[in-house]
């Protein structure tokens, strides 16, 4: 998942050169200029983590809310001059104008994406590349924040398109609600300005409510969400409609209103953190500040504020701020992942590299295929162009993606079978030196690059339930579904790790397997930090326990800390499972290592025992060990297969990388562990098969499950 909350860019039209930023009598509104150079810096400072710009991500609210006015002047007075709207010319404009800077920053961040990334963030990469080009990364991003899986993923060096796509998705919007608006005005013979206003009026009006809804109950996905940026759009675009009405302001009112709306802007850049809910009601605070620094522009008056942000560096500065914008995030995140953490002093040096490419690609760039006058002439042309430009880009992407490894449905490394002392022996021993085992040096099964994608194959029929969701899937069934004796896995993402290996042992022994897995989620039925993880345990307690036939066995594993009020909660799941005359029967934890490990696999495929770890005591180990202590259960611990030597673990072991995300264990290492967790439920009789006839070939195909 994105490991901090992506903050905003100068987009759109919002940064137009300054020889198109003029009002409605020609004259240059350079105030504009310099708001955009104020909400440049700030998100530019917050982004080189200068102390005392926490709140500098509020930035793109002031950019929203610019674009917003200005692009809806531009149709208003369109309409005025020819009583209608031609989208060709306006979708052709915004082409000339977003993509020529926007493409070369994508096309120079994958390619240095490639040099600086771990090969393991190469796929995120590649979608966020195709995301940005398409202008929809703010829903991949979105996608992203809310997939468990996800949560190893590194920043996204084009994070910071979100902005750019939900300004371009309002481009394709709002056009054709103008267009519908005049429809409606002529058939209803109505003036057509106050219907688009009423249009314009309820979009925003509802956007603000959906925003304030969803931030307070899911900040994540609404900070990325086009639904509840909208208002913040509309602000502006209700500022251009009121542009007429404000040129009367007097000059007391707009000197007012021009020293309040850059101290409420700044406050936020300096007032609000990480931690304000956002966007919510407090963006309203940049918003309405960012509003009434343009609503005091519009009266012509000659104010303090006004000179001050109508200054020369003021205005050069709001002049390079899109093409600023596109490179500064870039360099920060593909430099910090190359090279650590940065100091102050590069960080700096990485500010003044941005500003001199963003003049670069200003002049060479963007200007010169804007302003080119045969493009300019033909919109078709322009859409051509365009569109060309964006294929080739999601091309290259795709071809960068071509080059990475596949995972592979078998391996012929040993894996865990080089631990074992004699393989044909009845009970099988770790060999007297197990360091031995541990692999040095590369190829390794999977390739680290592709670790974060070596999961058990039940997450491709959803059947792992996502966070927040308290439903369990009854149709989550493997193995023999007509079978009599039915097998459930129970638990968290800790205990589908081993859904390979389970799954190999219920096709063998002609068993109905049937999973109840949810992500971050004891099995429980009180206690837990989330209710939705106690909604979901207690209706699985009582779906089971309502069956006529009861389960034959219950494999249940998790990786949750130990605490009073859940340890009572698990117990009484258990219990209740127990009850119907199930076995249950623990599955032992595995240790935790401090991070995820399989990154320096990929870094130092040459040297992989400097990868090995010390490791906690596994998450779930206490507190299953206590439950299965009073109710008197049966545990399975294969973590001398996994960790051999006390308080060490390696990251790959007989060629078979261990680790993927967190304290996650690889689907490969897994389904290599397939004949030790057969053998270990033959002996407690759970199975036909006897535990001499299992041999350490007996490992699935991936294909298998």
């Amino acid at each position: 998942m994105i490991s901090s909350r992506p903050r905003g860019a100068p987009t759109g039209d919002a940064t137009a050169t300054p020889k198109r930023r003029r009002d409605r009598g020609g004259r240059l509104r350079r105030d504009i200029e310099g708001l955009r150079a104020v909400a440049v810096l700030m998100v530019l400072l917050y982004h080189l983590r200068v102390p005392g710009a926490e709140g500098g991500f509020a930035g793109v609210d002031v950019f929203f809310v610019i674009s917003g006015f200005l692009i809806t002047g531009l149709m208003l007075r369109e309409v005025e001059a020819s009583g209608t709207l031609r989208l060709g010319r306006f979708y052709a404009r915004r082409a000339r104008r977003l993509l020529p800077a926007a493409l070369l920053v994508t096309v120079a961040t994958l390619l240095g994406g490639v040099w600086a990334l771990p090969g393991s963030q190469l796929r995120d990469l590649v979608h966020d590349s195709i995301g940005a080009t398409l202008y929809v990364v703010n829903w991949v991003l979105s996608s992203r924040a809310v997939d468990y899986l996800a949560e190893d993923a590194g920043v996204s060096p084009l994070q910071h398109y979100w902005s750019l796509s939900i300004e371009e998705q309002f481009y394709l919007l709002w056009p054709v609600l103008v267009l519908v608006g005049l429809g409606l005005a002529a058939r209803s013979r109505l003036a057509w300005r106050p219907t688009l206003l009423g249009l314009l009026a309820l979009v925003a009006a509802a956007s603000l409510v959906y925003s304030v809804l969803l931030t307070a109950s899911a900040p994540g996905q609404a900070y990325l969400s086009t639904f509840t940026r909208l208002w913040q759009l509309a602000a502006g675009a209700l500022l251009a409609f009121a542009a007429p009405a404000l040129t009367r302001l007097r000059p007391w009112a707009s000197g007012l209103l021009v020293l309040v709306g850059l101290a409420a802007v700044l406050f936020t850049a300096v007032g609000v953190d990480a931690a304000t809910a956002w966007p919510g009601w407090a963006a309203a605070v940049p918003v309405l500040g960012a509003a009434a620094v343009i609503a005091a522009g519009c009266s012509g008056r000659d104010t303090l504020g006004g000179r001050l942000l109508s200054t020369g560096p003021m205005v050069w500065l709001g002049g390079l701020s899109y093409a600023l914008y596109l490179w500064h995030w870039p360099l920060i995140v593909l430099a910090e992942a190359r090279w650590g953490e940065l100091g102050a002093t590069a960080r700096a040096g990485l500010g003044v590299l941005a500003v001199l490419l963003a003049w670069v690609t200003k002049h060479a760039v963007e200007d010169p295929v804007r302003f080119q006058r045969r493009l300019a002439a033909r919109p078709l042309t322009s859409l051509v162009a365009g569109g060309t430009g964006m294929a080739l880009v999601c091309g290259l992407a795709l071809a960068v993606l071509s080059t990475r490894p596949e995972l592979q449905d078998r391996t012929d490394a040993p894996g865990p079978a080089a631990l074992v002392a004699d393989p044909a022996a009845q009970e099988w021993r770790l060999v007297d030196d197990p360091a031995h085992a541990f692999t040095r040096q590369g190829p390794l099964s999977p390739d680290p690059e592709l670790a974060p994608e070596d999961i058990p194959p039940y997450y491709g029929d959803e059947c792992q339930i996502a966070q927040g969701d308290p439903s369990p899937r009854y149709d989550c069934v493997y193995g023999n579904p007509d079978s009599p004796t039915e097998v459930l896995m129970v638990g968290d993402s800790k205990a589908g790790q081993w859904f390979s290996a389970v799954d190999a042992v219920a096709e063998q022994e002609n068993w109905r397997l049937t999973a109840y897995l949810k992500s971050s989620c004891p099995f429980t039925v009180a206690g837990a930090e989330e209710e939705d993880c106690n909604a979901f345990g207690r209706t699985v307690v009582d779906h089971v326990t309502a069956q006529e036939r009861p389960p034959a066995l219950v494999l249940v594993s998790m990786g949750a800390n130990r605490d009073p009020e859940l340890e009572a909660g698990v117990r009484s799941a258990l219990q209740a499972l127990q009850e119907t005359g199930a076995r249950v029967v623990v599955l032992a934890d595995n240790p935790y290592p401090p991070g995820s490990l399989y990154p320096c696999a990929a870094e130092r495929p040459a040297a992989l025992l400097e990868c090995s770890s010390e490791v906690e005591l596994a998450g779930g180990a206490e507190l299953l060990g206590a439950v299965a202590d009073d109710l008197d259960l049966t545990t399975i611990n294969l973590n001398r297969w996994i960790c051999p030597l006390e308080g060490t673990c390696p990251v790959a072991v007989g060629g078979i990388l261990i680790w993927r995300q967190g304290s996650h264990l690889t689907d490969t290492y897994v389904r290599a562990l397939t004949p030790f967790l057969y053998r270990e439920l033959s002996a407690l009789g759970l199975t036909e098969r006897p535990a001499g006839d299992i041999a350490l070939a007996d490992v699935p195909d991936r294909s298998d499950g």
